[in-house]
C-alpha cells in the first residue's frame, strides 16, 4: 500500500492577514449585535458556539471566498509561481 498523504502546507503571513480581516468585523457585528440579543434567552456557553459556527460560515463560504476573488489569490501564490510569473513578465519585456 502506498502512502497517499501529502505534507502538511503551512499558511502564509498573507492568508493570516486576510484570515483576520475576514475574521474581524464578523467578530465584532456577532458580540454588538447578536450575543446582547441571546444574553437572556441562551446560556453564554450556547451563544459562543452560534457566534463560532456563524462566523465559520461566513468565512468558509462568503468572506475568504470573496477576499480571495478582491485580491486575485494574493495570498495563495507560491513562490515559485511569483518566480515563474516574473521569468514570464520579463521575457515578454526582453521580447518587446
Amino acid at each position: 500500500m502506498t502512502d497517499s498523504r501529502q505534507p502538511l502546507r503551512i499558511g502564509t503571513w498573507r492568508q493570516g492577514l486576510l484570515t483576520f480581516a475576514g475574521v474581524l468585523p464578523v467578530s465584532l457585528v456577532l458580540n454588538l449585535a447578536l450575543a446582547p440579543l441571546l444574553a437572556g434567552l441562551l446560556p453564554h456557553l450556547a451563544i459562543v458556539a452560534i457566534d463560532a459556527a456563524i462566523l465559520v460560515a461566513a468565512l468558509n463560504w462568503v468572506l475568504l471566498p470573496a477576499l480571495h476573488w478582491v485580491t486575485n489569490g494574493w495570498a495563495v501564490r507560491s513562490r515559485t509561481s511569483d518566480h515563474v510569473d516574473g521569468e514570464r513578465r520579463s521575457r515578454v519585456q526582453e521580447s518587446a
